[in-house]
């Protein structure tokens, strides 16, 4: 699916997905954190252009017209004070830069996920293309995968891209509960430089990756593939 193209419909997209992924996100293998982090996002996007933005924009209206009334209007009795500086509610807290990007991958990661569902993504509102146009594919070749260690504290991943877009990588080491999501490459090689779980052991990684297609993951994981990672 595609994030909302307008200011009004984020807003409208990021208020409900916040809600239901509150909702969702324990099924789905998702922390509390990354629940803290969405809501976080949601906070700010609705305070930039619900209010923030408006704001800013009737203050430059109004300093817009006092100015033109004071150098061009017609001569008459003294001017009135300029406007006041505009004044909005308390900002939220701060969140770092990359909003769009993060929703992507994490809607991304919640596709990908076991639990997830048909329901589950009507509820979340991340079902389709979001733009009216052709889903993308339910299945497609499998990526082609290698993975090498490419000398002290680097392993390296090439993939073939084919006309997709990138591909979406996960990694499981000795011990770990399950796969963990390394991101999205859209350009072969990826590299993963992770420190290793115990500092100063070599570790034997295994690695996979899918498609993505206009922002949704889509087809089979590629053959699971290791390599060694060595300090």
């Amino acid at each position: 699916m595609r994030l909302p193209r307008t200011d009004p419909e984020l807003v409208l997209w990021l208020n409900n997905f916040a809600a239901a992924f509150a909702t969702h996100a324990a099924a789905l293998g998702f922390t509390t954190a990354e629940v803290d982090s969405v809501n976080a996002a949601n906070a700010m996007v609705s305070f930039l252009v619900g209010d923030f933005l408006p704001t800013y924009k009737s203050a430059l209206k109004a300093g817009t017209t006092y100015k033109d009334r004071v150098i061009s209007g017609p001569v008459g009795p003294p001017a009135t004070p300029p406007p006041p500086a505009p004044t909005t509610a308390t900002p939220p807290a701060a969140v770092p830069p990359g909003i769009l990007a993060r929703l992507r991958t994490l809607v991304q990661r919640i596709q990908l996920s076991p639990a997830y569902t048909e329901e589950i993504g009507l509820a979340l509102g991340i079902t389709g293309t979001g733009d009216g146009g052709p889903s993308a594919p339910d299945s497609s070749p499998k990526p082609t995968l290698k993975a090498r260690s490419n000398g002290p504290g680097v392993v390296q991943l090439d993939f073939s891209k084919e006309k997709f877009d990138g591909v979406f990588v996960e990694s499981r080491r000795p011990g770990e509960d399950g796969w963990q999501s390394l991101g999205i490459d859209n350009y072969s090689p990826f590299i993963d430089d992770r420190p290793p779980l115990e500092a100063g052991k070599p570790e034997r990684r295994e690695y996979r990756v899918r498609y993505l297609l206009r922002d949704q993951a889509t087809g089979e994981w590629s053959d699971i593939v290791t390599a060694t990672f060595v300090p």
